[in-house]
């Protein structure tokens, strides 16, 4: 059993919740191991069974355990994904925590740096499938609102593409949450139509030969304008609503 201690008096749910995620996290608990039962890790830290519980609850939220029922269950040592924090981006979107600036600041640094990526990793036949989206995008202009909302669906597609070439779990877990709530987000916010369409067909019809002609700075420079762009939008509309 790794070496747990007595908790410190000082916050006991914290203690106990940090000395068995480092265990954990140190791998002295496997993925599917079984915790001792909460008795014995009450013997074992010195706390009481409600501070115990409480503290496998956060662990458990974290994603770090997982509970099984039965006459076999108990608290389970859960493999180490990015799954946790994909949950926790897609609350904060859902829940509109961020604000318009937060977030467009976020997606301007992180896009930048995944197109430079795609720039640097993109096969030929893939930049070919991104002229293809070209074509997809221009359908939706001179539609009214609903080229607007399919365009945005589009760019949802586009930029799943984009992940897909550079194989980083790391940009996944941050912008697929985002990607996927892209539409709801711009329905509250933005509902748009045939000007914001050519606004963002505008902006696309640069980044792509971008990407083809592999000059990072540029495609890098035009994912920022795009999103900045489409930030000050959003803002100039909530304040006219106010």
């Amino acid at each position: 059993m790794p070496k747990l201690q007595k908790a410190k008096n000082l916050s006991l749910v914290e203690d106990v919740t940090r000395q068995i995620e480092e265990a954990i996290l140190d791998g002295e608990y496997k993925p599917g191991d079984k915790l001792p039962s909460t008795r014995k890790l009450q013997e074992v830290l010195g706390a009481s069974l409600g501070t115990i519980r409480e503290s496998l609850a956060i662990l458990e939220q974290k994603g770090l355990l997982f509970v099984r029922k039965g006459s076999k269950g108990g608290f389970f040592i859960h493999e180490i994904t990015t799954q946790p924090m994909t949950n926790s981006i897609e609350m904060l979107m859902r829940h509109m925590v961020l604000s318009h600036r937060e977030l467009y600041e976020f997606r301007a640094t992180v896009e930048a740096g995944l197109i430079r990526l795609v720039v640097q990793r993109a096969s030929d036949e893939q930049i070919q499938i991104f002229r293809e989206y070209l074509d997809k995008l221009k359908i939706c202009l001179n539609q009214g609102h609903v080229g607007w909302m399919k365009l945005i669906d589009i760019e949802q597609d586009l930029r799943r593409e984009f992940l897909h070439v550079i194989k980083n779990r790391t940009y996944e877990a941050v912008l697929i949450p985002i990607i996927n709530n892209l539409h709801e987000y711009t329905l509250q916010h933005l509902p748009g139509g045939s000007q914001e369409a050519q606004s963002a067909y505008d902006y696309w019809e640069k980044i792509i030969p971008a990407v083809a002609d592999r000059d990072e700075d540029k495609a890098a420079g035009l994912i920022k304008e795009l999103l900045f762009h489409f930030m000050d939008l959003i803002q100039n509309r909530a304040k006219k609503i106010e």
